[in-house]
C-alpha cells in the first residue's frame, strides 16, 4: 500500500511538489507565530523595564521593604542587617533571579541640632549605611579625634550650609530628659556613579541624615530612649532573567509576599501588569495579521488539491469499482496527504524559523537589517504548532476524498462542469459581508477618540478593527466574481451573433465554467489587493512615525547640557539660587570643524503661567530663542498636503527679531485667551522646583507678533496618565520668546543645545548622548508593535507575490491539460492555432485580467478606507500632523511587475504546450475516455 501511494505522488510529481510548497508556507506561518509571540514578549519586557528606568530614575527591577524594629529585640545594628538579609533570602528563593545589588539603611530618629557656624533648630537623623565607603566618593575630609566623626553629603552640605570640621550638636532624648551629643563632619560625599544600581535611595534623598560607621552607631543606640529603629531595605534583581516564561510565575509570588507582608514593596510587578496587557494586544494583532495570509495560503491549497483531485476521480471511480470501499479510498489518500503533512511540517518548521527571524530583522517594509534579534529564539511551542498545522492540512485536504469516493461508477456519466449556482451568491453572502464591513467602519470610525484612548491605556484591542479589511477585501472578490459572470453574460447577449467560431467557443467556456471559475478570481483579487493593502499600511505607517518624530525632536539632534544648581539657605530664612552655565563655546566649535551647519540655545520651560486680560492659562510652554541661529538650525516638518502654518515659518521668525519684547503664541493660545497679532499678554515662571514647588519669581510684559499653528519641537497635544492608569487628553499653550530678553528678565536656567548635522555626518560624530531624531526614529522601529507588523506585512506581501504567479500559472497549465481534448478537437475540425491562442485572451481577459484590475481597485479602496483607522493602534496620539496616507510606487511597480512575468510566462507555457499538442493523440485520448 505504501508503495502504491509513493507512486502516486510520483505520477503527479509537479503537482504535489506545488502542494508541499503550500503545506510547508502554510504550517511555517503557523510556527512562526509562538517564536515571534515569545521573541516579541521578551523584547516588550526589556523594553518596559529601560523605560522604566529613564521615566521614574530608577532600578527598574527593585523588592524593598521599610518599617522599624524594636530595639529590645534588636539591640544592634548587625542584629537588623542579618533580619533584613534573611528577608532578601527569602525573596530569591522564590524569585529565582541573580542579584545585582542591595542598599540597606538603618537610622535613629535622631533630633534637633544646633550647628557651629549656622543657625539652630536644624533636625538630623543618624543613620548607618553599610555601602557608603563602597559606592560613594569623599570630596573634603577633615578628622577629629576628640568628638564622634560623621559624614554627610553634599546636599546636606549646601542646603545647611555645612563645611568640612564644622561640628554638628544634636539634642537627643536619653530617657532623663535631652543630652547634647557632638559630631564633627569629617567626610562630605557623593555617589561614585549616581547611575549605580546600589543607589536605589540617592544621597538626595537622604539630605536630613548624618552618616556615622557602625560602631558609633551601636554606641548612640544607648544613649536613646526610644523603642524603635527604623530600616529600609531595597534588592536590585536583573531584569533581562524575567521573560515570557516566567513572568507570569514570579507575579504571582511577589503577590503572595505583599500578601503576607503588607511592609513589602516592588516596583516589578506594575511592569509586568503593563507587560501582561500588552502580550495580551501582541497576540491578537498577530492573529490578525496572520489571518489573512493564512487565507490566501488555504485558498492557494484548495486550488492544488482540488486539481489534483479532478484529475485523479477516474482513478478514485476505478478503485471503487474493483471493489475498494470508501474507508478503503479515504485511508489511502489520507496517507498520501499524510506524506506530504510530514515532509511540509520538517520544511515548515525550519523555514518557519526562518521567516520569524527575517521578519524580526525588518526596520521597515521590505527592509531587512542585520539588528540584534536575540530575543527571537526556537521555543518547544513551534513543534506543537507545527503539528496542530499539519493535522489541519491533512483533514483539508482528504475530507473532499471523501465525497469523490461514495460516487458510485454509474454516476461518472453526469456532466463534471457544475452549474449550480453556488451558495453565497445564492445567498448573496457577498453582498452580506460587504454591508457588515461598512457597519463596522463606520462604528469605528466613530469611536476613533474612544479606541486611541483606549491605546494609550494599554487596554487590548479589538482584532475585529484589523480584520475589517480582510472581510471587506474578500466580500467585493466575490462581488466581482458575480459582476464578471453578469459582464460575460451581457457581452454574449449583445454579441453573441457577430462573434467568430473562436470566440464563440470561448464564450461557451467562460458561461458553462465560470462558477467554476469564480474560485481563481477570488483567489486572484485577494492576493492583489491583500499585497497592496499590506504595502500601503506599512509604509503610511512608518512614514507618519518618522514625520511625528522629525517634526516633536526640531532639529537633527539635542543635548541636554548638565546645569548645576546652586542653592543657598540665608540666615534671614529665605532662599537664594543660580545656575551655573557650561562653557556654550564647545558647541560653537562645532561649526568651524564642519561637523554641523548650526548650533544654538534653546532654552524651555513647561511651567510658565500667561494671563490676557480676563482669562489666563498654566503650565504653557516657553521656548527662548536666537531667530537667527534658530532659523539655521531648526527644522519643520510640513504635512503632506500643505504647509501646517499659514506662510513659512521664517517669516514668523523675522517678525519676532523684529521685536525684542515679542512673543510667537500658538493658535489654541490665541483662541483660549482671544489674542491676536499686536495684542498684549504676561506670563510668569516659577523657581526651579528643586528650591520650591510653587512660587512665581518672575513675570514680564509682552507683545504677540506672529500666531502659529505648529512650531518646531512644539507638541500641542499632551497625555496625562493618573494613578488608575486613566489617560486624559490635554492641549499644551506654545509662547515663543527672544532668548536675550528672557535671560535678561529671568536669569540664566537650563538650556538645550539644538543642531544641524552637516551632511554626511552623525551623532557619533559629537557625544554618544546626544538626543537626535535618527535614534528616535530607529528606537521607534525596534519597538515590538512596530516590528511585528513590518514583519508580517513584509512576510505576507513576499508569499502574495510568490503563491500568486506560482497559483496563476499552475491553474492554467492544468486547465490547458484538461481540456487537451477539447483543443485537438477545434483543430480537426478547422480552427487554426491563432484562433486558439485568441479563445484562450479573452478568457484570461475574463478570468485573470479582469480579477487582476479588479484586485488592484479593490486594494486602493481598502488603503483609502481602513488605512487611518488601523493607524490609531500604532498613531494614538493626536498630533499637530494629521496621519497621511503614502502609496508607493515601487510597491505597485515591483507587484505589477511580478504579476505581468507570472502573466507572460503562463501565455509562453500555454503557446508552447499548444504547439507541442498533436491532434491525433487528443482524439485517440478521446476514444480512449
Amino acid at each position: 500500500m505504501f508503495g502504491f501511494v509513493i507512486n502516486k505522488l510520483k505520477n503527479r510529481k509537479w503537482l504535489n511538489l506545488c502542494l508541499l510548497m503550500g503545506v510547508a508556507l502554510f504550517i511555517a506561518l503557523f510556527v512562526c507565530h509562538p517564536m515571534f509571540e515569545k521573541g516579541a514578549g521578551n523584547q516588550i519586557l526589556d523594553r518596559l523595564f529601560t523605560d522604566h528606568a529613564t521615566q521614574q530614575n530608577e532600578f527598574p527591577a527593585r523588592m524593598s521593604r521599610e518599617g522599624t524594629y524594636s530595639v529590645a529585640d534588636y539591640p544592634d545594628s548587625q542584629s537588623v542587617l542579618d533580619k533584613l538579609s534573611g528577608y532578601e533570602k527569602k525573596w530569591t528563593e522564590y524569585v529565582d533571579i541573580n542579584k545585582v545589588s542591595s542598599q540597606q539603611l538603618i537610622t535613629l530618629s535622631g533630633g534637633r541640632a544646633d550647628t557651629e557656624f549656622g543657625g539652630p533648630n536644624n533636625y538630623f537623623t543618624i543613620g548607618y549605611l553599610p555601602g557608603l565607603s563602597e559606592y560613594a566618593d569623599v570630596v573634603k575630609s577633615q578628622t577629629d579625634t576628640a568628638t564622634f566623626e560623621c559624614s554627610i553629603s553634599e546636599k546636606t552640605m549646601d542646603h545647611y550650609g555645612l563645611v568640612a570640621g564644622e561640628k554638628i550638636y544634636l539634642h537627643v532624648p536619653d530617657g532623663s530628659g535631652k543630652k547634647e551629643i557632638s559630631f564633627v563632619i569629617s567626610q562630605i560625599c557623593r555617589e561614585k556613579d549616581i547611575n549605580d544600581p546600589y543607589w536605589a535611595k540617592t544621597l538626595s534623598d537622604m539630605g536630613d541624615v548624618i552618616f556615622v560607621s557602625q560602631d558609633v552607631f551601636d554606641e548612640m543606640m544607648q544613649y536613646y530612649s526610644e523603642d524603635n529603629i527604623s530600616y529600609s531595605d531595597f534588592l536590585m534583581l536583573d531584569y533581562r532573567q524575567i521573560n515570557t516564561e516566567n513572568a507570569s510565575l514570579y507575579d504571582g509570588y511577589m503577590e503572595q509576599f505583599k500578601d503576607a507582608d503588607k511592609l513589602y514593596n516592588d516596583n516589578i510587578r506594575d511592569t509586568l501588569e503593563r507587560f501582561f496587557t500588552q502580550q495580551k494586544t501582541i497576540k491578537l494583532m498577530l492573529w490578525a495579521l496572520e489571518l489573512p495570509c493564512l487565507v490566501l495560503l488555504i485558498l492557494f491549497i484548495r486550488m492544488i488539491s482540488a486539481q489534483i483531485l479532478s484529475l485523479e476521480e477516474n482513478d478514485i471511480l476505478v478503485l471503487r469499482s474493483r471493489g475498494a470501499t470508501k474507508l478503503q479510498v479515504f485511508i489511502l489518500y489520507l496517507q498520501q496527504s499524510g506524506i506530504i503533512a510530514f515532509a511540509g511540517c520538517v520544511l515548515g518548521i525550519v523555514l518557519g524559523y526562518i521567516m520569524c527571524r527575517a521578519a524580526a530583522s525588518t526596520d521597515g517594509f521590505l527592509r531587512f537589517t542585520a539588528k540584534d534579534i536575540g530575543t527571537y529564539r526556537f521555543v518547544w511551542q513551534m513543534l506543537v504548532y507545527a503539528v496542530a498545522a499539519a493535522v489541519i492540512m491533512v483533514l483539508f485536504i482528504t475530507v473532499p476524498v471523501w465525497k469523490k469516493s461514495k460516487d458510485a461508477i454509474s454516476e461518472h456519466s453526469r456532466g463534471r462542469i457544475s452549474k449550480k449556482k453556488p451558495l453565497w451568491e445564492k445567498c448573496f453572502i457577498d453582498v452580506i459581508l460587504l454591508a457588515l464591513s461598512a457597519y463596522l467602519l463606520y462604528n469605528y470610525n466613530k469611536q476613533k477618540s474612544t479606541l486611541a484612548i483606549s491605546v494609550l491605556e494599554n487596554r487590548s484591542i479589538d482584532p475585529v478593527m484589523i480584520l475589517d479589511n480582510s472581510i471587506f477585501i474578500f466580500a467585493a472578490a466575490l462581488l466581482c466574481v458575480r459582476l464578471t459572470g453578469l459582464i460575460i453574460l451581457l457581452v454574449d447577449r449583445l454579441f453573441k451573433k457577430r462573434f467568430s467560431p473562436a470566440m464563440y467557443a470561448s464564450f461557451l467556456q467562460l458561461k458553462r465554467t465560470r462558477y467554476n471559475q469564480g474560485f481563481l478570481a477570488v483567489f486572484l483579487i485577494m492576493t492583489v489587493a491583500g499585497g497592496i493593502f499590506d504595502a500601503n499600511m506599512a509604509r503610511t505607517m512608518n512614514s507618519n512615525m518618522e514625520q511625528r518624530i522629525a517634526y516633536n525632536v526640531g532639529c537633527d539632534a539635542i543635548y541636554n547640557e548638565d546645569f548645576r544648581l546652586r542653592i543657598q539657605k540665608n540666615k534671614d530664612g529665605s532662599v537664594s539660587w543660580m545656575y551655573d552655565e557650561p562653557d556654550f563655546g564647545k558647541y560653537e566649535s562645532l561649526k568651524n570643524e564642519g561637523i554641523c551647519d548650526g548650533v544654538t540655545r534653546v532654552l524651555e520651560d513647561e511651567r510658565v503661567d500667561i494671563s490676557a486680560g480676563s482669562g489666563s492659562v498654566s503650565d504653557a510652554y516657553l521656548m527662548a530663542i536666537n531667530t537667527k541661529e534658530f532659523g539655521e538650525t531648526a527644522k519643520l516638518q510640513s504635512d503632506q498636503n500643505d504647509d501646517i502654518n499659514d506662510a513659512h515659518w521664517f517669516n514668523y521668525l523675522n517678525e519676532l527679531a523684529k521685536e525684542p519684547d515679542g512673543v510667537i503664541i500658538s493658535s489654541n493660545l490665541a483662541k483660549a485667551l482671544g489674542l491676536k497679532v499686536g495684542d498684549s499678554l504676561n506670563y510668569s515662571r516659577y523657581v526651579p522646583e528643586a528650591v520650591d514647588d510653587d512660587q512665581i519669581y518672575a513675570s514680564e510684559n509682552v507683545k504677540v507678533c506672529a500666531i502659529v499653528k505648529g512650531f518646531p519641537g512644539y507638541e500641542r497635544y499632551t497625555y496625562e496618565t493618573d494613578a488608575e492608569g486613566n489617560v486624559t487628553e490635554q492641549e499644551k499653550y506654545l509662547i515663543v520668546a527672544n532668548y536675550a530678553t528672557v535671560v535678561e528678565k529671568f536669569g540664566m536656567t537650563p538650556y538645550s543645545v539644538w543642531m544641524n548635522l552637516s551632511k554626511g555626518k552623525t551623532v557619533d560624530d559629537i557625544y554618544k548622548n546626544l538626543t537626535s531624531a535618527q535614534q528616535l526614529i530607529d528606537e521607534n522601529k525596534n519597538s515590538a508593535t512596530v516590528q511585528i507588523t513590518n514583519g508580517m506585512f513584509t512576510l505576507s506581501f513576499i508569499l502574495s507575490l510568490i503563491v500568486c504567479s506560482v497559483g496563476f500559472l499552475l491553474y492554467w497549465v492544468m486547465t490547458l491539460k484538461q481540456r487537451e481534448l477539447q483543443f485537438g478537437i477545434y483543430r480537426a475540425m478547422g480552427m487554426r492555432m491563432r484562433e486558439v491562442k485568441a479563445m484562450l485572451l479573452n478568457e484570461q481577459i475574463f478570468l485573470s485580467f479582469l480579477p487582476l484590475l479588479a484586485g488592484a481597485g479593490i486594494g486602493i479602496a481598502a488603503t483609502a478606507m481602513f488605512v487611518r483607522l488601523i493607524s490609531i493602534i500604532y498613531l494614538p496620539q493626536k498630533h499637530n500632523i494629521g496621519v497621511n496616507v503614502y502609496i508607493y510606487q515601487s510597491d505597485m511597480l515591483e507587484l505589477a511587475g511580478v504579476l505581468f512575468v507570472a502573466v507572460a510566462v503562463c501565455y509562453v507555457v500555454i503557446s508552447r504546450l499548444l504547439k507541442s499538442m498533436k491532434i491525433a493523440q487528443a482524439l485517440r485520448l478521446g476514444e480512449d475516455s
